[in-house]
């Protein structure tokens, strides 16, 4: 079943996750502010309400996350490792398709289609894969929807909670600056606010936490910027990485500060992995679909913020998603 408004879903979402006996709650790879604020959002609602459910992340929380005192709680996933056996219930928050929660998928597909999936998410890309599915492409935030759902269930939100779901409503926004920002994206921030919410905490580690080794990976990739016109583009290689010292997450650096540049339609970050796979990161201008170019390349996202890991090398990749793209904004 697919919903799209609160008070379709509101209902069949309580019923089902209340029935539950132990829940997992996960959502995907390299989990960003929305994915981990929802993921921690949603299990201290359903706690509230009387549910057991065990958090598990298929790779790293960000360092941002660390404002969250449930973080440490958030289990992650190791090859090998075994997942509660007892759960009864999935849910996947943030995250258009299953397939998006690597390792988890491949490890453990047969514990995944022995057990019942709800999702609940706000990407245009959403596969509908869930018995139950709350999908609000409207949203700006998967936390949106999460504010709006326990309002739904008149279930009250302590300040903790309101801070998780804080976190994952300004990471998606980039600061209430994007297109998705509604007055209804507002209003529930206003509301989390209001019940406690750490927005400031929430705001100085996004803004204002970046270690060192990010200022000089960003850096080394402005020095490699190149404009196309219509895009601009850089990359981030393997040997600037160990050269900088800096982690996975200074990709994140680069594309916010490509995003800003005007003169260009869509902006594009090409990321060398250790593995040889490459990492794009998309961003585009309002009314620029990067999202359905990054959805073709086997990944996802949104309209104007997407991205693929693509398995080839960086110049076979270059090759790929540049001359894609242009035929896309032609």
């Amino acid at each position: 079943m697919l919903y799209t408004t609160i008070q379709q879903a509101a209902p069949a979402l309580r019923d089902a996750m209340t029935a539950a006996r132990h829940i997992l709650v996960t959502s995907h790879i390299n989990p960003d502010g929305d994915a981990v604020g929802s993921s921690i959002g949603l299990t201290r609602i359903l706690r509230a309400m009387g549910c057991r459910v065990t958090m598990v992340l298929p790779t790293d929380l960000p360092s941002l996350a660390v404002v969250l005192p449930d973080a440490p709680e958030v289990g992650v996933y190791s090859q090998g490792a075994s997942l509660p056996a007892d759960v009864d219930l999935v849910v996947l928050v943030d995250t258009g398709s299953i397939s998006r929660i690597e390792p988890i998928f491949s490890a453990e597909r047969a514990y995944l289609a022995q057990r019942p999936l709800l999702v609940i998410d706000h990407h245009a890309t959403n596969s509908g894969e869930g018995f139950l599915n709350l999908v609000m492409t409207e949203a700006a935030a998967t936390c949106e929807i999460l504010g709006l759902l326990a309002q739904a269930w008149n279930q009250a939100i302590d300040a903790e909670t309101a801070t998780a779901l804080l976190m994952g409503l300004v990471t998606d926004t980039q600061s209430f600056q994007t297109s998705h920002t509604s007055p209804r994206t507002l209003r529930v921030a206003a509301d989390l606010l209001a019940l406690g919410g750490r927005l400031n905490e929430v705001m100085r580690s996004m803004m204002y936490g970046k270690p060192f080794a990010h200022a000089k990976a960003l850096g080394m990739a402005i020095e490699r910027m190149h404009d196309e016109g219509d895009i601009i583009w850089t990359e981030f290689t393997q040997a600037m990485q160990q050269g900088t010292g800096a982690d996975d997450e200074a990709g994140d650096e680069i594309t916010a500060y490509l995003s800003r540049v005007a003169t260009a339609k869509a902006y594009v970050l090409f990321k060398e992995r250790r593995d040889g796979t490459v990492k794009i990161s998309m961003r585009s201008q309002p009314g620029i679909d990067v999202g359905s170019v990054a959805h073709n390349l086997g990944g996802g996202g949104h309209r104007e913020a997407a991205g693929a890991t693509l398995q080839m090398g960086l110049a076979e990749a270059r090759e790929l998603v540049l001359s894609t793209l242009r035929s896309a904004l032609a």
